[in-house]
């Protein structure tokens, strides 16, 4: 059976900085993912980013997962996990809201149980104000 585990934040940093995922969905700070016992590697990176505050017109930003830490059985891992973009359009600007779901990717991430993952996202491209990154992570 695959467990899961979620991490989001504000992305309030500068460009091409990456910001530790520390926050919970209920909003405290759990921390660190530790991998669940039994469990031996990541099989699925579900995400979603979304803007968070006002939105800028004329962005383009690609948004990037960098996993490290004890649990990794290899190398660190960057993986691209989605992006946004808007243009005006006309001389006024006006407000367009769009909504999409989670990606999914499946991968093949090899982890030690009982140790620490770390989860830092970062995004390039156009400063977009503070976007906002949710991750979760599926294991088997």
């Amino acid at each position: 059976m695959t467990y899961y585990m979620t991490r989001h934040d504000s992305m309030a940093q500068a460009v091409n900085t990456y910001v530790e995922l520390l926050t919970g969905t209920d909003g405290g700070t759990p921390g660190r993912i530790k991998v669940p016992d039994g469990k031996t590697r990541i099989s699925q990176i579900i995400s979603a980013i979304v803007v968070d505050g006002g939105v800028t017109v004329d962005i383009g930003s690609n948004f990037t997962l960098k996993l490290s830490g004890t649990a990794l059985r290899e190398a660190e891992q960057e993986i691209g996990v989605g992006g946004i973009g808007g243009t005006e359009v006309g001389t006024s600007v006006g407000n367009s809201l769009e909504s999409y779901p989670a990606d999914v990717q499946f991968v093949d991430i090899k982890v030690k149980a009982g140790s620490e993952l770390i989860l830092n996202g970062a995004y390039s491209g156009t400063d977009l104000g503070t976007p906002f990154m949710s991750i979760t992570l599926g294991f088997d």
